[in-house]
């Protein structure tokens, strides 16, 4: 009895493609599709933006680990500079320990005037953020990686400048921020490319220890 032979599938269209190319040719082809759908599923695993990523916002209160500089338009003798302590306090002239932490500058100026208003003639009092403890640290293709104070606003674009900008290797298109945001890792993708025209994502505000990763460039 004769064997009857098994019907074959009809090859896809990939698949004659490659059978019709040079093996090299089909080599490099099936390398840059593996790229191309690995890059789609790499870039599903980020975060949609928020709004409110765009608008500035205060870095908050006051923390451990602060370094303030306490100056007195009315009596200059008594300027100084305080780290705020483990247990939130600063030590000041004639008052003693306050608590600093959990306050903001301008709620902590207005309290301390209001304590030297028995003890100066002029009890105006003026805080101002030597060094921040928050902070957030940039990585990869930058001149100087490493970790940024957060005293004020911060932009990413700002943040990448002060690590002395980008190397030659860098994607300014792919550039990640990695934010800690009720216990989960939130991913952001962002486009420097167009930063310096005021175009992209350059106006994307970090937060206190955001993770900015700036990628290489694969060409």
């Amino acid at each position: 009895m004769k064997s009857t032979p098994q019907t074959q599938r009809p090859a896809s269209a990939w698949q004659r493609l490659l059978q019709s190319m040079p093996k090299a040719l089909a080599a490099t082809m099936a390398v840059m599709l593996a790229m191309t759908f690995t890059g789609c599923e790499s870039a599903a695993t980020y975060t949609p933006i928020p709004a409110d990523a765009y608008a500035p916002r205060p870095t908050g209160t006051l923390a451990a680990g602060d370094v303030l500089n306490i100056s007195f338009p009315g009596a200059p003798e008594l300027n100084t500079t305080q780290k705020v302590q483990a247990n939130g306090k600063v030590s000041l002239p004639t008052i003693g320990s306050v608590t600093a932490q959990g306050k903001s500058i301008s709620s902590l100026q207005s309290e301390l005037t209001g304590m030297y208003t028995a003890h100066l003639q002029n009890p105006a009092v003026l805080v101002a953020v030597e060094t921040a403890a928050s902070g957030v640290y940039v990585t990869g293709e930058v001149m100087k990686p490493g970790k940024v104070p957060l005293d004020r606003p911060m932009t990413v674009i700002e943040a990448v400048g002060e690590c002395g900008g980008f190397t030659k290797f860098a994607n300014p298109k792919q550039v990640v921020v990695v934010r800690t945001q009720g216990g989960k890792n939130q991913r952001y993708s962002l486009n420097l490319a167009n930063a310096f025209n005021g175009a992209g994502d350059s106006a994307f505000y970090l937060r206190p220890y955001d993770t900015v990763l700036v990628k290489q460039s694969r060409w």
